[in-house]
């Protein structure tokens, strides 16, 4: 039986867009992992860490017949692959690629080197902005409220969107899979 997930993608080093769009063409080639629905690119600035390119971000609904740590370790594999080195790399620094496992279904997860929902993805507009795009009615299991909500809290919390997140690039995946590629998004 296969699990349906979500997974949040980053880079701000390189090609970011070739990036991203790298790792989910990786992602979709693995045996038992199917990258559905993608949502569009965006770039925001970094956090914490400010003296760094800016990221772009998106959020991919994917099914997957692995089990969460082994899920896990394949994303591992791909930032690897593609010249992420976690060791001795700086917190929010800048990287190639970075791939992490926002949900597991309706599921939580505290494992030892995972817990899911992701423990900051309801602080992070560069997240909540593209899962509101692909799963808007997706519930949080642990905060117990929509994606959509949680967009609204930070925005109530921390102003409009505007200025920490612009579109970039609008996805042209079909909603229910096929990788074909990004298209331009028509300014005006």
């Amino acid at each position: 039986m296969s699990e349906l997930v979500h997974i949040g993608l980053g880079s701000n080093l390189g090609d970011r867009v070739g990036a991203i769009l790298g790792a989910l063409e990786r992602l979709d080639g693995l045996d038992g992992v199917s990258v559905g629905r993608v949502s569009t690119l965006i770039e925001s600035e970094p956090m914490h860490v400010v003296d760094q390119p800016c990221f772009v971000n998106a959020a991919a609904e994917v099914r997957t017949t692995h089990t969460p740590e082994s899920l896990l370790g394949l994303l591992l594999e791909v930032e690897q692959a593609m010249g992420r080195q976690r060791d001795g790399e700086a917190p929010c620094g800048p990287r190639p690629i970075d791939l992490d496992l926002l949900l597991w279904g309706d599921q939580v997860l505290d494992l030892p080197n995972l817990t899911v929902p992701h423990p900051r993805m309801h602080e992070r507009a560069f997240v909540l902005v593209p899962m509101v795009e692909i799963a808007e009615s997706r519930r949080h299991s642990v905060l117990e409220t929509t994606m959509a909500t949680l967009l609204e809290r930070d925005i109530a919390r921390n102003g409009p969107i505007e200025g920490r997140c612009r579109m970039l690039m609008r996805s042209a995946l079909q909603e229910e899979g096929g990788l074909r590629g990004p298209r331009m998004e028509e300014d005006g």
